[in-house]
């Protein structure tokens, strides 16, 4: 009987010491719960504060993008009333950029269209070159556009126009273009300009001004 006693309070002894184990366990692991909670709430909202830039960050450069974009198209159609807006939707996570133009003629008759694709070729050219320019910004690269017969489908008119604009806005950003072409037009404006021919050694540079 006495033997038996001693079992039950070495058996009471060891069910104290893994209860207090246990509550012991317990309460760090509702400690460590809680502190998962915490970093999971500063997580979420660290995430919701970084879309929240990104899209304040992202609807910055689309208004700087199309704001360029319009003073480039008003400037190569100074004979129309240009508009441009910018729709930017989330598809997938992914953002999407919408462009919707409008050409106003001296008539009064009102051309829209969604995607500057909608107006030919000198319009997407515009579009191609000031989205260039607006990277080389943005990423802040070299100042520094390398154009290779990049304006075929602009008019002779109008490319006088594109030239124009294309200096008041290097003179404004302080960047360089250098302009690879065989339209005179083009080079008859430039700042400085360079005729390249074949020759038996190679290829021969002239300085044309």
């Amino acid at each position: 009987m006495i033997t038996s006693v001693k079992d039950l309070r070495a058996r009471l002894n060891h069910l104290q010491t893994l209860r207090s184990f246990t509550e012991n366990r317990v309460s760090s692991l509702e400690n460590e719960i809680a502190r998962a909670e915490m970093e999971s709430d500063v997580i979420h909202q660290s995430i919701e504060l970084l879309n929240r830039l990104s899209e304040a960050e992202v609807e910055n450069g689309i208004k700087t993008y199309v704001s360029l974009l319009e003073e480039g198209l008003k400037a190569l159609f100074p004979d129309q009333q240009v508009g441009l807006r910018g729709d930017v939707d989330k598809i997938r996570g992914k953002v999407s950029l919408r462009l919707k133009t409008t050409f106003t003629s001296k008539d009064g008759i009102t051309v829209e269209g969604e995607g500057i694709d909608s107006f030919g070729g000198a319009v997407s050219t515009v579009q191609s070159l000031l989205l260039r320019i607006s990277l080389i910004l943005k990423i802040d690269l070299k100042p520094l556009l390398i154009l290779d017969e990049s304006f075929p489908a602009v008019d002779a008119y109008r490319t006088e126009l594109l030239v124009e604009f294309l200096k008041t806005l290097c003179a404004r950003l302080k960047m360089n273009i250098l302009c690879i072409t065989h339209n005179h037009s083009i080079s008859d404006q430039a700042d400085r300009s360079y005729r390249l021919s074949p020759s038996s050694s190679g290829v021969r540079i002239e300085k044309l001004k």
